[in-house]
């Protein structure tokens, strides 16, 4: 049973052809299914949760990267199998999956080929691409490390996929990137308590954030929609979410 999530923001009428022409193609494909038009007031997480409990095998989500976010940061451990339908700007999640654009990722959806893919934890909430701290006024550890970082830090980026430097992440490696970027080139990013210097990405599979001595929590952007605040815990939730990819995806198996 497919289950059709369109975002509100579908609603102007701009997008009406383009919502037209996806349905009848879903039609044609024979992949038709009960259509949900979500108003600014509703929460796609609680929709997606309910529909699970219902029973629905397949949900696919018309809208942006931020949609496609939603829904899969409430589909963590379960049976459901998540697809996408790209419309409008900002879909660099569709890119990376190979999903091309609006009518024709109904192709994408009707093959479905399927990938079992990683999931970020952040304290009891999950995101699908990556969190976001625009400070360097945070300290990053485990039972074993503390990290300190140079005011030359502009930004703090976790991601399970995404893009950084000229790479893209791999949401089939069980590892997280933390990616560091500076305002100038001309000191190292962040340095060890001992004091060594380290290059600008890692590779992890947890970590805390924890905010400097003295100092207020810190806002963390989750998927650019939910604003979480230090101190926060992360892990990865390996293979966590099944989704339906095109075949060309810019990832590949380990």
């Amino acid at each position: 049973m497919y289950l059709y999530l369109c975002d509100y923001f579908l609603g102007k009428r701009k997008y009406k052809k383009i919502l037209d022409k996806i349905e009848t193609r879903i039609t044609d494909l024979g992949i038709s299914g009960r259509i949900i038009r979500l108003t600014i007031l509703e929460s796609i997480e609680e929709i997606v949760k309910e529909a699970v409990k219902k029973g629905t095998e397949t949900i696919i989500v018309i809208g942006n990267d931020k949609t496609f976010s939603q829904a899969a940061s409430a589909l963590a451990n379960s049976n459901a199998t998540l697809g996408f339908i790209p419309v409008g700007k900002e879909n660099k999640i569709a890119e990376i999956l190979g999903i091309p654009k609006e009518e024709l990722a109904c192709e994408v959806i009707s093959a479905r080929l399927t990938e079992t893919v990683d999931l970020g934890k952040i304290n009891n909430n999950y995101f699908f691409s990556m969190i976001e701290i625009n400070s360097h006024k945070i300290f990053l550890e485990d039972e074993k490390w503390k990290i300190f970082l140079s005011p030359e830090i502009s930004k703090v980026k976790v991601i399970n996929l995404g893009y950084y430097f000229d790479k893209i992440s791999n949401p089939l490696d069980g590892f997280l990137e933390v990616v560091f970027e500076k305002k100038k080139e001309s000191f190292p990013p962040f340095f060890f308590k001992e004091e060594k210097t380290i290059d600008s990405l890692l590779f992890l599979k947890k970590l805390k954030i924890n905010t400097l001595k003295d100092k207020k929590g810190v806002p963390v952007l989750v998927d650019n929609w939910r604003v979480l605040k230090t101190p926060v815990k992360i892990d990865v939730l390996p293979k966590g979410i099944k989704i339906i990819v095109g075949k060309r995806r810019k990832f590949s198996k380990i």
